[in-house]
């Protein structure tokens, strides 16, 4: 018999979660475009020397979504990065008023920027790095949080 090439175990991507079929619905991203800014977002935390990451754990909100708007504008071409605008229903100058802290960050941001990233909102909630989060956060408007 031949050796399998793939391993089973690298049939469950580490970097999928459980909302990625909605978010790329929504979004009109595909699952390589979405792969590739994750490992980027990854490899960028991952290079964060132990100052650089308590400086950031310290930091409001706003420096912590300027990092994750940073990867987005670095790894997608325009076309996506347009089409997020239109998800989001944000502008740019929008989008850098919350990363300088003078226009409020909703929850509903937080959780989608999150699930985009395919981390848990810890990061932007609390200054935690990111780790992966294979539920994912919800992209919802109103999620239901209780079914009491």
């Amino acid at each position: 018999m031949f050796a399998c090439r793939t391993s089973p175990r690298k049939a469950f991507s580490p970097m999928r979660t459980a909302v990625d079929e909605k978010l790329i619905e929504r979004t009109g991203l595909d699952e390589i475009t979405l792969r590739r800014l994750r490992k980027e977002f990854h490899l960028r935390c991952s290079r964060l020397t132990y100052p650089q990451r308590l400086s950031l754990a310290e930091a409001p909100t706003c420096v912590r979504l300027r990092l994750m708007i940073d990867t987005l504008r670095d790894v997608w071409q325009e076309h996506h990065w347009e089409g997020w605008l239109r998800y989001l229903e944000h502008t740019r100058e929008e989008l850098d008023e919350m990363c300088r802290g003078e226009y409020p960050i909703s929850p509903y941001l937080i959780r989608v920027f999150s699930a985009l990233f395919g981390i848990k909102v810890d990061f932007l909630l609390l200054g935690s790095m990111p780790t992966m989060d294979r539920t994912g956060a919800s992209i919802e408007v109103l999620p239901m949080t209780s079914p009491y």
